[in-house]
């Protein structure tokens, strides 16, 4: 039975992933039920308020095995990168970024379950797989009160629907029309949480025309931005160095520029710190 299926590279989970005809199966592990009951809750109430996402077709609650529609292989980033207008990039981030809010405008009736995002632990979670990876373990103290620094900032922020995940490798393009995947993990974050996810997307500089996001130099958008990073960091060292799965270590030097670019703003003083410590960053992937 396998034999039908082309089995596809692997994402930042333990799900896997095979392409029949027309269509893709997702296995979900056993321990990723709790995520599997999420992703077909959220594909409901993302197709009622009218979100792009791929259809499903066919479900298999005993095995946690999903058939969804086969989008293809061009995510936003190869999908930015082939356009050659300015104008039709922006008309493309545009369009992306239009997606932010209606999912944060989802009625409360249909998000009432919805958990919070817990700040401290992607917080550690950047600590525990950073250090030893790309940070000695002398620099922990520091890095501890970084963290520090960025719960203290973010408390009390007004809290709205997010993607949770909201990058351009979470955007797929068919026939140039655009598609959300991978929003399963939908909760309550910071507000700009989503939008700071996609304008300083590691996997995708956008340069200039993050200027669509007008709040972009507002301290309180910096500082959800920055919390962003540094958990992105975090997942880039987990899959990059623990997991084997080198293609993650191609955005940490992104990542760690955005960590500065951010203490810029928010703080000079961690910045000089920090770009101590981003250079022998560099030098340990």
């Amino acid at each position: 039975m396998m034999a039908e299926f082309e089995k596809l590279k692997g994402d930042a989970s333990s799900r896997q992933y095979f392409r029949g005809k027309n269509f893709i199966k997702v296995v979900y592990p056993s321990e990723m039920r709790e995520s599997f009951y999420n992703y077909l809750k959220w594909y409901r109430i993302y197709k009622k308020y009218n979100l792009p996402v791929p259809e499903l077709y066919d479900v298999d609650t005993v095995n946690l095995e999903m058939l969804v529609e086969d989008l293809g292989d061009i995510n936003g980033v190869d999908y930015f990168n082939s356009l050659k207008l300015s104008i039709t990039k922006k008309k493309f981030v545009e369009e992306v970024y239009r997606y932010i809010e209606i999912i944060a405008s989802i009625p409360e009736k249909e998000t009432i379950e919805a958990p919070q995002l817990n700040l401290a632990k992607e917080l550690d979670f950047f600590i525990t797989n950073c250090l030893d990876c790309l940070f000695a373990k002398e620099n922990e103290d520091f890095l501890k009160e970084l963290a520090a620094f960025v719960l203290t900032g973010l408390k009390g922020f007004s809290l709205k629907l997010a993607h949770r995940d909201y990058h351009f490798r979470n955007i797929m393009v068919k026939n140039k029309k655009v598609y959300l995947i991978d929003f399963q993990d939908t909760l309550f974050a910071p507000m700009y949480y989503d939008s700071a996810s996609l304008m300083f997307d590691a996997y995708l500089d956008l340069g200039d025309f993050r200027k669509i996001e007008t709040n972009l130099d507002n301290p309180d958008y910096r500082m959800v931005a920055l919390q962003r990073n540094l958990k992105a960091l975090g997942t880039f060292c987990f899959y990059g160095f623990k997991k084997g799965k080198d293609w993650f270590k191609k955005s940490i030097p992104k990542g760690l520029d955005y960590v500065s670019f951010h203490l810029d703003i928010l703080n000079p003083d961690f910045k000089k710190e920090w770009e101590g410590l981003k250079q022998n960053a560099l030098n340990n992937i």
